[in-house]
Formats: C-alpha cells, structure tokens, sequence
C-alpha cells in the first residue's frame, strides 16, 4: 500500500500533539454557553442569533458569534461531542494552523448561506464549523489512502438528520461545503511523494 509521506509524519504527530486549538475552541463555547444563559437566552439570540439577511442589515458580527452560541444544554452537548471526535483527530493531523482556517472558513459558509436561504429562522450553533471538520477529514482521509468508513458515516448520519424539524440545513450544508473546498485546496496531492508502508 502506498501512503503520502506527509500522512505518515501526521499519522506519527496524531500521537504526540496537544490539539491545542480544539481545546481553546472547546472553551470558548462553554464560555458562550454560560455568558447566554446568564443573560437569558432568548435575548442572546435576539442580538446574535444568524438569520436570513443579516448581513445586509450589517450584522457581520452575528455570524461569527452565532457559532458560539447554543440552543439550550443538549445542542451544546451533541455539538462538543463532534467537535472532539473530529477536530482533535484532524488538529493533530493536519496542524493548528490549516485546522484553525477550516474551521474559520466553515463559519463563514455557514453564515453565508443561512443568510441567503436562511428562511425564518433564527439560527445559531457550532453545526456548522464542525460540519466543515468532517469533510475536509473525508478530503483527508481520501488524499491520503487512510479509511473514509468513519467520515463517510458521519455525514450520512447527519445529512439525514440536518433536514429534520428544526435543524438549520442551511447553517450544516453551508459549512460542510467550506470544508469540502478549503480541504481540497489544503491537502491537493503532491506528485511523487510516496512511500511503501
């Protein structure tokens, strides 16, 4: 079997790195958590909740802030659960750096395209970046002949699941695509760089 040679010194990192950015991300959503429910939460959704058209009414700052915010305990807790069984592995993989621009770049796609087919909704959550985390590891894994049977789940999994009641399907599609296109770009393969392992 041959494995990119820069997979193989990831693989080795995957072991010894502290996913330092996760853990960093990972409190700053339990801290949004805590300040939203210190001030009630249907009033920190009325000041950053994501909605259709925010962006042309300047609400800029919504979208970044929305994907700190919950809708009540158990969203928070679904959404950490991903956010550490795919951002600690891919952290480790790919790096802080590349990690921390998916995960920025899937915010933004997110935003993007809840606030042109957002519908009625408020929206709000981390779905979307973490969204952004499993395709680009399915980019990874794929670049990288490593196994796509866990990635490939996930998103099936949570494809079905985006378009029940409720969800926001746009916040969910719009960072997946993010992370499908930066992890093309990121990981496109280099020619000549493997090895038999």
């Amino acid at each position: 079997m041959k494995l990119n040679t820069d997979a193989r010194k990831d693989i080795n990192m995957y072991r010894k790195s502290i996913p330092v950015i996760s853990f960093i991300l990972l409190a700053l959503n339990i801290i949004g958590f805590i300040y939203e429910y210190s001030e009630g939460e249907a009033l920190m959704m009325h000041r950053y909740g994501m909605y259709q058209g925010a962006l042309e009414d300047g609400g800029w700052l919504r979208m970044v802030v929305s994907a700190f915010l919950h809708f009540g305990f158990y969203h928070l807790l679904c959404n950490m659960f991903c956010l550490v069984s795919f951002g600690f592995a891919l952290e480790r993989k790919i790096g802080p750096f590349r990690y921390l621009l998916i995960y920025a770049a899937a915010i933004l796609g997110s935003g993007l395209l809840i606030n042109y087919a957002g519908g009625n909704g408020i929206h709000a959550g981390a779905s979307g970046a973490i969204w952004g985390l499993m395709t680009s590891t399915l980019i990874y894994d794929i670049r990288n002949k490593l196994s796509t049977a866990g990635a490939f789940r996930c998103i099936a999994i949570n494809l079905v699941y985006s378009f029940s009641a409720g969800i926001s399907w746009q916040g969910h599609i719009g960072g997946g695509i993010a992370g499908l296109i930066l992890g093309l770009v990121l990981f496109a393969p280099q020619s000549g760089r493997t090895d038999d392992v």
